[in-house]
C-alpha cells in the first residue's frame, strides 16, 4: 500500500534535506542542542483526531446538484490525524474531491502546508497545492514551492522549490530549486537547476543531481573534505559513496593536494551472515616532491567458515617507510612502526579445546629501525588449548601446545615446539575463593644460522607452579553506600633454568603495571621464563552507589615480595633484586556527575621516589545551549623517559562562540609535541569552524602543520572537517585517558 498524503508530503519535503548524504541529516536531527523557530500556522487550532471516518465541519453548507457541496465558514475537514482547513471548500461527494480557491492549511502531527488554491482527490489521495509554504516540524525545516503535486503511486514533483532550517526572519541559507521530483519506488530525488545560497550569495549551482529520500544508502558524493598542512599543501577531498549492493558499498576518494600532486583512494566494504571486512587503497602516481609513485593497501577480514571454524586475515602495505607522514593525516598512522601482515584460523570446540594455525609478517615502517629490530615473522604458528569439561575435587586437566617457525633475514631462524600440560584447582565461594596451578613446560628448538659453538637443536624443560587465594568483604557505609574490601595473595614458584644460549625469537619485558603483578612469567613470549620465588600481596576496595549507579571509588595497591632474586635475563635489561617490588596503585574517583579523576603510580622503596605516574582530571558538562563544557587535565612521568602534561578543553566563550584547544608538552625536553586549537561560530541553522594543528609527525621528530576548515549547514550537509575528534573522549563513561583520533574524520 502506498504512503497516505501526509508521508508522501513529509518524505517529498524532508528529501530536500538529505541532497548529498542521508546520514548527514539523522546526525543533526540528533545532536544539535538548539533549532530555529519556525512558522507554525496550527498553534490555535485543537488536535487532530485520529479517526478513520471521513469528518466534515463547516458553519454554512450549500448543496448543489450531482453531489456537489460548497461548505464555508470555518471549514474543517479531517481524516487519519490529517486535516484540512479554509474558508470555502468545494466538495465532491461522488469522487471524494477538494477543490479550495482561497487559502487553506493543511496539517498533521509532523507537517503543516499553507496553500493558495489546491485540488485533492481523498479517495486516490493525489492532488496538488499551488503557491504552498511548509513547516516540517520534527526536522524544524520549512520553504516554499509554486506547486507541490502529490500521488499514491509514490512520486511527488515540486516547481520552484526552496528549502531551510534558518528562522523565517534569518535566511543564512537556503537551497533553491526549478524543478525537483521524488520517487518512492527508487528511493530517489532528481533536482534540477539547484543553486546554495549562503548569506545571501550563491555557492553553489548544480544543473542537476540526485539524493536519497528513502533513509537508506544511495550512490552519490559525500561532503568533502578541505585543509592544508606543511606536508601536503592545499589538501581537498571529494569522496564519491557506491552502494553496490544491500551488502556491499564502496566509496572512491579523490584528492588533490598541491605540493604533492593528485591521489586515488577507494574503501570497499562487505558485510555477510558470517563475514565482514574492509579494503582500502590509495595511490599516487606522481609525488611531485619525492618524484616517485607511492602506495598504500589496507585488508582486514573476519569471519565464520562454520559454527566452529572462524578465519581473520589482515595484510597492509605501503610504498615507503615515509608516506604516514608525508601523506598519512593520522596520529595513529604517523606513529606506527609496523603494518600487519598475516591470517589466523581459529577452531573452537565449546568447553574443551582450541586449535589456531597463523601466518603472521610485518612490514617495518619506522625509519631508523634495524634489521635486527624487526619481528620475526610466524611462517606458521599452530596453538593448541585444551581443558577438561569436568572436573575432579575441584581439579581440571588441561593442556597448551605450540609449533612455530620463526623466520627472519640475516638472522637465527628456526622450529619452536612447547608442550606445557597442566592442573588446575580452583574453588570458588561468595566470600572466598582459592586456586592453585602447575604446570610442565617442555620447550625445544630447531634451528639455522646459529653462531659457531652454539647447538643447532636445545631444549629446556622448567616446572611453573602458582597459587592464589582472596577473600570478599562487604559493609554498609553511614552515608547508604556499599563499600567492598578485597584482599589476594599469589604465590608463585619457578625453578632457575640457563637460558642464555636459547634464541629470543618473541620475548621482551612489558611495563609493569597492576595486572603484571600476577604474571605467571615476567616476560612476554616464550623464549624466556624467568625463575621465581614471589608472593604478591594485593588489596582492591570499591565504593559504590546504588542510588546514582555510579562506582565512585576504586583503588588497589600491590607489591611483590621475591623470596630470591631472579636470574634470569634479557640482554640490556636488568634483573630485580630479592626483597619488595615497586608498589603499584591506582585510583578512580567519580567526585561528582560531572568531575572523575584517575590516578596510577609505581613508587620504588629502595629510591624512595616514584617511577612512574599518571593523573588525570575530567570534568563533563551536559550540553546546554550551543554545547557543554569539557576540560581534560593529565600529568604523565616516566623516570628517565618521559615527563609530559597533556590540556584540553572545550567551552562556549560570548554569545554564539566555541573554543576548544589541546595541548602536551615535554617537561623532559621542554618542548610542545602537539598544539591544536579551534574555533566555532555556530546559529541555530548553520555553523563555521577552524581548526589549526601542530604535532609530531614522524619518528625522526618532525613537525606537521594544518590548518583546516568546516561548514555545518545544519540539517542540509558538511563542508569540511571538524575538530571535536582530536580531543578526548567525550562520552562520560569512557576511560578518563583520551584517545588520539585522526585529524580528518573516517569515511563512511
Amino acid at each position: 500500500m502506498r504512503p497516505a498524503l501526509s508521508s508522501t508530503l513529509r518524505l517529498t519535503l524532508a528529501a530536500l534535506g538529505v541532497c548529498c548524504c542521508a546520514p548527514a541529516l539523522a546526525q543533526y536531527t540528533r545532536t544539535t542542542p538548539a533549532s530555529c523557530p519556525q512558522i507554525d500556522y496550527s498553534r490555535e487550532l485543537p488536535p487532530i483526531a485520529a479517526d478513520s471516518r471521513l469528518v466534515l465541519n463547516a458553519d454554512h453548507v450549500e448543496l448543489k446538484q450531482e453531489g456537489l457541496s460548497r461548505l464555508t465558514g470555518s471549514v474543517l475537514i479531517s481524516q487519519n490525524a490529517r486535516e484540512f482547513s479554509a474558508q470555502q471548500v468545494d466538495y465532491s461527494d461522488a469522487d471524494k474531491r477538494l477543490h479550495v480557491n482561497s487559502q487553506s492549511l493543511f496539517r498533521d502531527p509532523s507537517l503543516i502546508i499553507k496553500s493558495q488554491s489546491l485540488d485533492y482527490d481523498l479517495t486516490a489521495e493525489q492532488g496538488i497545492f499551488n503557491q504552498a509554504s511548509y513547516t516540517l516540524i520534527p526536522l524544524a525545516a520549512r520553504g516554499q514551492s509554486d506547486r507541490i503535486e502529490v500521488a499514491r503511486e509514490g512520486w511527488a514533483t515540486l516547481d520552484h522549490v526552496s528549502y531551510t532550517t534558518c528562522a523565517p526572519d534569518a535566511e543564512s541559507w537556503l537551497l533553491k530549486a526549478r524543478a525537483l521530483r521524488l520517487d518512492q519506488d527508487t528511493g530517489m530525488g532528481y533536482a534540477h537547476d539547484a543553486t546554495l545560497w549562503f548569506q545571501h550569495v550563491p555557492v553553489l549551482w548544480l544543473p542537476y543531481f540526485q539524493f536519497p529520500i528513502d533513509g537508506e544508502r544511495h550512490t552519490g558524493f559525500l561532503p568533502p573534505i578541505i585543509g592544508r598542512s606543511d606536508n601536503t599543501g592545499f589538501d581537498f577531498r571529494v569522496p564519491f559513496y557506491l552502494n553496490l549492493a544491500p551488502n556491499v558499498d564502496a566509496t572512491l576518494i579523490p584528492r588533490e593536494m598541491t605540493e604533492r600532486g593528485p591521489q586515488l583512494g577507494a574503501k570497499l566494504r562487505y558485510l555477510f551472515p558470517r563475514a565482514q571486512g574492509t579494503l582500502y587503497g590509495e595511490y599516487m602516481s606522481y609525488d611531485e616532491d619525492t618524484r616517485s609513485s607511492r602506495s598504500y593497501v589496507n585488508f582486514s577480514h573476519e569471519g565464520l567458515i562454520n559454527q566452529r571454524l572462524g578465519v581473520e586475515a589482515q595484510y597492509a602495505e605501503v610504498s615507503d617507510r615515509n608516506y604516514f607522514e608525508d601523506l598519512g593525516g593520522n596520529v595513529d598512522l604517523t606513529s606506527t612502526s609496523f603494518l600487519a601482515q598475516g591470517a589466523k584460523l581459529t577452531y573452537a570446540s565449546p568447553a574443551s579445546y582450541t586449535i589456531t594455525a597463523l601466518v603472521q609478517g610485518y612490514q617495518p615502517v619506522a625509519t631508523p629501525i634495524t634489521t635486527n629490530d624487526n619481528p620475526y615473522q610466524r611462517l606458521p604458528q599452530v596453538n593448541l588449548d585444551a581443558l577438561s569439561r569436568n572436573s575432579y575435587l575441584d581439579t581440571k586437566v588441561g593442556f597448551q601446545g605450540q609449533i612455530t617457525n620463526f623466520a627472519r633475514a640475516n638472522s637465527v631462524e628456526g622450529q619452536r615446539l612447547i608442550t606445557q600440560p597442566y592442573l588446575r584447582w580452583e574453588q570458588d565461594h561468595s566470600a572466598w575463593y582459592s586456586a592453585a596451578q602447575t604446570d610442565l613446560n617442555y620447550t625445544y628448538y630447531n634451528l639455522t644460522g646459529t653462531a659457531p659453538g652454539q647447538p643447532a637443536q636445545q631444549q629446556r624443560t622448567l616446572p611453573v607452579t602458582s597459587l592464589e587465594s582472596g577473600l570478599h568483604f562487604e559493609r554498609i557505609t553511614d552515608g547508604g553506600k556499599l563499600q567492598t574490601l578485597e584482599p589476594k595473595l599469589f604465590y608463585l614458584y619457578v625453578p632457575f633454568h640457563a637460558q642464555d644460549r636459547l634464541p629470543l625469537f618473541d620475548s621482551s619485558q612489558p611495563d609493569f603495571d597492576f595486572p603484571e603483578l600476577f604474571a605467571r612469567n615476567r616476560y612476554t613470549g616464550a623464549d624466556r621464563i624467568a625463575d621465581a620465588n614471589q608472593l604478591t600481596t594485593a588489596m582492591t576496595t570499591r565504593l559504590i552507589d546504588p542510588e546514582a549507579g555510579l562506582v565512585r571509588l576504586t583503588a588497589s595497591l600491590g607489591e611483590i615480595y621475591r623470596f630470591t632474586p631472579p636470574r634470569v635475563q634479557l640482554p640490556g635489561l636488568d634483573n630485580p633484586s630479592v626483597g619488595s617490588s615497586d608498589y603499584i596503585g591506582s585510583v578512580e574517583y567519580q567526585l561528582t556527575q560531572r568531575w572523575a579523576a584517575a590516578a596510577i603510580a609505581e613508587w620504588t622503596a629502595e629510591f624512595d621516589r616514584f617511577q612512574r605516574t599518571e593523573v588525570d582530571l575530567r570534568y563533563r558538562e551536559p550540553e546546554n545551549g550551543l554545547y557543554g563544557r569539557r576540560l581534560d587535565l593529565a600529568y604523565r612521568f616516566f623516570d628517565g623517559i618521559l615527563q609530559q602534561a597533556d590540556v584540553s578543553f572545550s567551552t562556549p566563550i560570548v554569545d554564539r562562540w566555541r573554543a576548544a584547544a589541546r595541548m602536551r608538552y615535554s617537561l623532559q625536553t621542554d618542548q610542545v609535541q602537539e598544539s591544536f586549537l579551534g574555533l566555532e561560530y555556530q546559529t541555530c541553522c548553520w555553523a563555521v569552524r577552524g581548526t589549526f594543528r601542530r604535532y609530531i609527525s614522524g619518528t625522526n621528530g618532525s613537525f606537521n602543520t594544518g590548518v583546516y576548515f568546516q561548514i555545518d549547514l545544519k540539517g542540509f550537509s558538511q563542508l569540511g572537517t571538524g575538530f571535536d575528534e582530536l580531543l578526548p573522549a567525550s562520552d562520560p563513561n569512557a576511560p578518563i585517558r583520551g584517545r588520539n583520533a585522526a585529524s580528518t574524520p573516517a569515511l563512511p
